[in-house]
């Protein structure tokens, strides 16, 4: 069966209100101890699929878990079983046999969960949703990592429905969308608790690691382009792409607002927001490829998308300012500055990404891409239906952007910042959806174009920093006017990254036309 469910982080604030609104409702408690199977190279993990035997109170029940069609699904098969002994013969017959018979371990014990449950069925508009908080923690070797979440279970009726109810207790409880499965932590938390080693005759030997370092534990979520193939339609290939550009952003919100990162330094913190909205600015370019087969997303969920992308912007001005651009004038010669600091009056970038407003607009997004792919279900087409359509138009799009991309950079020196920083804005773009689509891109022809692209773009990525950190400095110079030194070298700095841009502009102007075979 395919299992729906929202996961909602319930920060600690909150935990008191929502046991008393599930007390309330006469909410049943239940006490699960879990314990998870893997083989030493994860091969399960590695196939998105999670096995586990748990104790549901007095009984016990295995359960398997795949990926489903969105990341909201998930195909679950539940056996009761006499005692807490897997039974692999259960999968006869069925899509994880498959996955079973090609694990070259056996399976062994991997993490464990035990968690208090609270649940009970929430009927509303001829839908029913099993809501359940669960409070307790993940165990692997020496580690283990809390839990306290809500799930949101469709048990019969509609998503939309679903949906509403999980945004109506973001906005009375601040609860936070977390992307990851209790496995998918537990995963985590076992790579760092556990040592795996080769014996002599070549069998795996799993050993807890003493005292690990647990303070990067969970990195920074980056692009993980999805697998596209020609047999695709557009809109499949769209939802594909939307649904991970999501992913990044709603994770990098997650470890942003602290969920597991509380002992993550100063440096990954930062590389978490610019994940987040590496994030955004990939959604938005997705968008804007696929324009014509994409759903529109709710234009007020992308406003305060767009404006908590700018409030976390207006943040890591500063932060490149202290930390990168600072360090390089004092090796210049500037004399010492007072620098600024990040005002009281900016929102935290926890409290940004933590605020129900951005989460109930993550779940806007979500809502309306679940509801899509459940229309292109409806009116499921066969394989070969973009072939029998004319072809992937994808190639053809990328290469006119590329075009219009080297007829500006051309003359890049030439143009008036603003327009300079639409070509920058335009790179950008061009590069995450040749990374997005690199499925059914030519892979000899992406090798020459991406060195040039990258290239481009990492020197615009400067270029930009030079004018936002001389705006800055225009404004210590009002109180300081030793500034005045640094103000000079960065219009230095810009003419020579507009003369570096411009020459690997090109460089891509050479490049071969973009070709969608494979």
């Amino acid at each position: 069966m395919i299992e729906r469910e929202l996961k909602l982080h319930v920060p600690t604030h909150a935990r008191a209100d929502i046991i008393k609104r599930l007390r309330s409702a006469k909410a049943r408690r239940v006490s699960l101890h879990a314990r998870y199977y893997d083989t030493p190279e994860r091969e399960l993990a590695n196939s998105g699929i999670a096995l586990r035997m748990r104790k549901e109170g007095r009984r016990w029940m295995q359960t398997v878990k795949a990926p489903g069609p969105d990341p909201v699904s998930r195909l679950e098969l539940n056996h009761l079983r006499p005692d807490g002994n897997l039974d692999l013969a259960l999968y006869d017959n069925t899509s994880i046999q498959a996955v079973l018979n090609t694990l070259s371990s056996p399976l062994s014990l991997r993490y464990e969960t035990k968690v208090v449950r609270l649940q009970y069925e929430h009927h509303v508009n001829n839908t029913i949703i099993e809501i359940a908080f669960d409070e307790g923690a993940l165990f692997a070797g020496e580690l283990e990592l809390p839990i306290c979440e809500v799930e949101f279970e469709l048990v019969e009726g509609s998503p939309t429905t679903l949906f509403e109810v999980a945004k109506q207790w973001t906005h009375d409880f601040g609860l936070m969308l977390d992307p990851r499965s209790k496995a998918e932590r537990g995963d985590t938390l076992a790579s760092l608790a556990l040592s795996v080693q080769t014996s002599k005759t070549g069998e795996a030997i799993v050993t807890s690691v003493s005292r690990p370092n647990n303070h990067h534990l969970f990195k920074p979520c980056r692009a993980k382009p999805p697998k596209l193939t020609n047999k695709l339609t557009p809109a499949s290939a769209y939802l594909k792409c939307a649904h991970e550009c999501l992913t990044q952003i709603a994770q990098n919100a997650a470890y942003t607002a602290g969920i597991d990162t509380a002992r993550a330094n100063s440096s990954t913190h930062m590389e978490y927001v610019h994940q987040l909205r590496v994030g955004i600015r990939r959604l938005k370019s997705c968008q804007k490829l696929f324009g014509e087969w994409a759903p529109e997303l709710p234009e007020d969920a992308l406003e305060k998308i767009s404006n908590t992308f700018n409030q976390l912007g207006a943040r890591r001005d500063i932060d490149v300012l202290r930390t990168v651009i600072a360090p390089r004038l004092k090796l210049a010669g500037m004399p010492d500055i007072r620098m600024p600091r990040v005002g009281a009056n900016r929102t935290a970038p926890a409290s940004l990404t933590s605020s129900p407003s951005f989460q109930n607009a993550l779940l806007d997004v979500l809502e309306t891409l679940v509801i899509f792919g459940d229309t292109l279900q409806l009116e499921a087409q066969p394989d070969n239906a973009a072939k029998k359509q004319g072809g992937n138009p994808l190639p053809k799009y990328l290469d006119a952007w590329l075009r219009a991309i080297v007829k500006k950079g051309g003359k890049f020196t030439s143009l008036p910042i603003e327009e300079q920083h639409n070509v920058r804005k335009d790179v950008k773009r061009l590069r995450y959806c040749l990374e997005m689509c690199s499925g059914v891109l030519d892979k000899n022809l992406l090798s020459k174009l991406r060195p040039a692209l990258e290239q481009a773009q990492e020197d615009l990525g400067e270029l930009n920093d030079y004018y936002t950190a001389e705006t800055l400095f225009h404004d210590i110079a009002q109180k300081q006017p030793q500034a005045w030194f640094a103000i000079g070298w960065l219009k230095a700095m810009q003419t020579q990254k507009q003369k570096d841009a411009e020459s690997h502009f090109r460089l891509l102007k050479k490049a071969p036309r973009l070709a969608g075979k494979k």
